[in-house]
């Protein structure tokens, strides 16, 4: 398993575009190269392709559609996002959907996927939709596997109902997530929890590896506070 191609999957709201951003930038301070390919051809908000511009001021590369493909829900750059993957040289981020559409998109770099290795994680977030416990997130997680052809090797867990977010849903969601782990034999590979959140709940003890995240991919109306969270979250400056 490569430890320099990861994939994000997982259902409507997840928060997997999150994670995959934050990720990236994150990887900026230990790698020359990242790239992010947004293959997330579903989601109307929420796509990495809209901070294209912005991330790739900081040093992250976005490969996803330009102009007047910029909304078309068909993965139009296979080639490029194919390179990508051949490449040695970088880290490797891809956010894609995880129903049936975007799950079949990723199918269609089966074959190089296959060759090269990957992670492909799937991140859970039980206060949505389809993933409330562990047999809904057994049905999506084995679809992801039938459409796109390859198998997911980890979850992550996202327990959080945003800003309503707090100590006992992160504990109750995080339960569930725990149990489809169990279910599924697959590691949990980390809890992602809000920095603002941690702050107000304090430092807690989990058994799993915990990682801070921001919010970068809110609704439009909320835009002027993320593009300050991805300048602040940037590439340092080097000497």
């Amino acid at each position: 398993m490569t430890e320099d191609i990861i994939i994000f999957t997982g259902s409507f709201g997840s928060g997997k575009t999150e994670i995959a951003i934050n990720q990236s930038l994150a990887m900026l301070q230990k790698k020359e190269r990242v790239i992010l390919v947004d293959l997330d051809i579903v989601n109307p908000y929420f796509r990495t392709r809209d901070k294209r511009e912005k991330l790739a001021e900081i040093g992250v590369e976005v490969i996803a559609p330009e102009g007047e493909f910029a909304l078309a829900d068909l993965p139009l750059i296979s080639p490029e996002i194919k390179g990508s993957i051949q490449d040695t040289n970088r880290v490797l981020f891809i956010d894609v959907g995880g129903d049936e559409i975007g799950a079949k998109a990723l199918a269609s770099f089966y074959t190089v996927l296959k060759d090269t290795g990957y992670q492909l994680n799937m991140v859970i977030n039980p206060y949505r939709p389809f993933t409330r416990n562990s047999e809904q997130i057994e049905v999506m997680l084995k679809d992801i596997e039938s459409f796109s052809r390859l198998k997911i090797n980890g979850l992550i867990s996202n327990p959080n109902l945003e800003k309503q977010t707090d100590l006992n849903v992160i504990r109750k969601g995080h339960e569930i997530i725990r149990e489809s782990a169990a279910r599924l034999n697959l590691p949990i590979k980390y809890l992602t929890i809000e920095k603002s959140i941690y702050q107000k709940i304090g430092q807690q003890e989990f058994n799993e590896k915990i990682v801070l995240i921001q919010r970068f991919m809110e609704l439009p109306w909320e835009e002027p506070e993320t593009e300050r969270n991805i300048n602040k979250n940037g590439r340092e400056p080097k000497d």
